[in-house]
């Protein structure tokens, strides 16, 4: 093949971090790839290999490229801090795009499992940070309460932003190593990119739009702190507080239920990757409910949702954003189940093993609320 000519190599940098010699005079960005990947590259020209030494990128480029992104930040923290209207929610939306959309591009079916985990636990860490919340296990956090809601209202809010953490980073862990550990899961995903990578940019950002719309109840219970109120001035701050803590309970509580379910499931199938017979779970939390996991998530955004609640007041920014936030989740939860349920029907009808279990357990997602 004919041999294609490219700039020297840059051999040193000024303070600002740029290249000095010939077409490389420029910011860094162009050589940050092979700077960073490594000290040394191979050439091919039509009569000769060479390995030449690369020098290390310097500190004064990295410092550039993170100056750069300070204003940024300084924007969505300070819309998160004390931007009225839809100025919050944008800013949630900003940290939840920056984490989607690098995982959709590597993988396509990501802006739904991975992606999701990873945004949510982004939003509620940067939430804790740009808050400057404490955490649950310090006294100052049972102790920083201010105004008639008393030191445990304020502490509500701080429990839900952690339970979020939790969620998404447990989330996202489980789901990636799942990938990592069963073959099929890992076909599945990978068959599922039929987008290309720019084209997969405007999906992912909208994805990333309704994680925040779903996180938007702890940001308002957070800005909200132990002054609660209700819209029509009927309830107490009493009983606005015993509401919120309420929901942080419902909260945790599908967590664990959602964490327990995907692990046990996990558990049992991880042997029989490709069988095609019916082999459960069907004990635990799945003799109680065909799809338990399914059950927890939607508690634990109903729970988010309630806790956030006595925050929204006359917001209607909050209440029309957490609304469509949690209706959309348990609509996607809701589908999912019967999905699923048709899809096991199909597959597994002439199987007793099946058929016994689904005799048994007639609730699709909550015990004693049957199909």
């Amino acid at each position: 093949s004919r041999a294609r000519s490219r700039p020297p190599w840059p051999t040193s940098w000024d303070a600002a971090g740029r290249c000095s010699s010939g077409l490389w005079d420029m910011p860094c960005w162009c050589c940050v790839r092979w700077c960073t990947f490594g000290t040394t590259t191979t050439t091919t020209t039509a009569t000769a290999t060479t390995t030449m030494a690369l020098p290390a990128l310097p500190a004064a480029a990295a410092a550039t490229a993170l100056a750069s992104c300070a204003p940024a930040a300084a924007a969505i923290k300070s819309a998160i801090l004390t931007g009225s209207h839809v100025l919050p929610v944008a800013g949630l939306t900003a940290i939840s795009a920056a984490a989607v959309v690098p995982l959709t591009l590597v993988r396509q079916a990501y802006s739904f499992s991975v992606g999701y985990g990873a945004a949510v636990a982004a939003m509620c860490a940067s939430l804790i940070g740009i808050f400057g919340l404490p955490s649950p296990l310090s006294k100052a956090a049972w102790s920083a309460g201010a105004g008639g809601g008393g030191a445990t209202a304020a502490a509500a809010p701080q429990l839900m932003a952690y339970a979020g953490l939790i969620y998404g980073v447990r989330l996202a862990a489980f789901l990636f190593l799942r990938e990592l550990v069963v073959p099929s899961k890992k076909e599945q995903i990978k068959k599922l990119d039929k987008t290309s990578r720019p084209a997969r940019v405007p999906f992912a950002a909208a994805v990333g739009m309704f994680y925040a719309f779903m996180v938007s109840p702890v940001l308002y219970a957070i800005r909200s702190g132990a002054a609660l109120s209700c819209p029509l001035g009927i309830c107490s701050a009493a009983i606005l507080s015993k509401v919120q803590w309420a929901g942080v309970m419902l909260a945790f509580l599908g967590l664990s239920v959602e964490a327990t379910a995907d692990m046990q499931k996990f558990l049992v199938k991880r042997d029989y990757d490709y069988t095609s017979s019916f082999v459960g779970p069907t004990g635990g939390l799945y003799g109680l409910s065909r799809h338990p996991n399914y059950a927890g998530e939607i508690l634990f955004w109903a729970g988010m949702f309630l806790g956030g609640l006595p925050a929204f007041g006359k917001n209607v920014v909050a209440w029309v954003t957490g609304s469509i936030g949690l209706w959309g989740i348990v609509s996607i939860m809701t589908g999912a189940t019967k999905r699923l349920d048709e899809k096991q029907a199909d597959r597994y009808e002439s199987e007793m093993a099946y058929k016994s279990w689904r005799e048994d357990v007639k609730a699709p997602l909550f015990p004693f609320v049957n199909e």
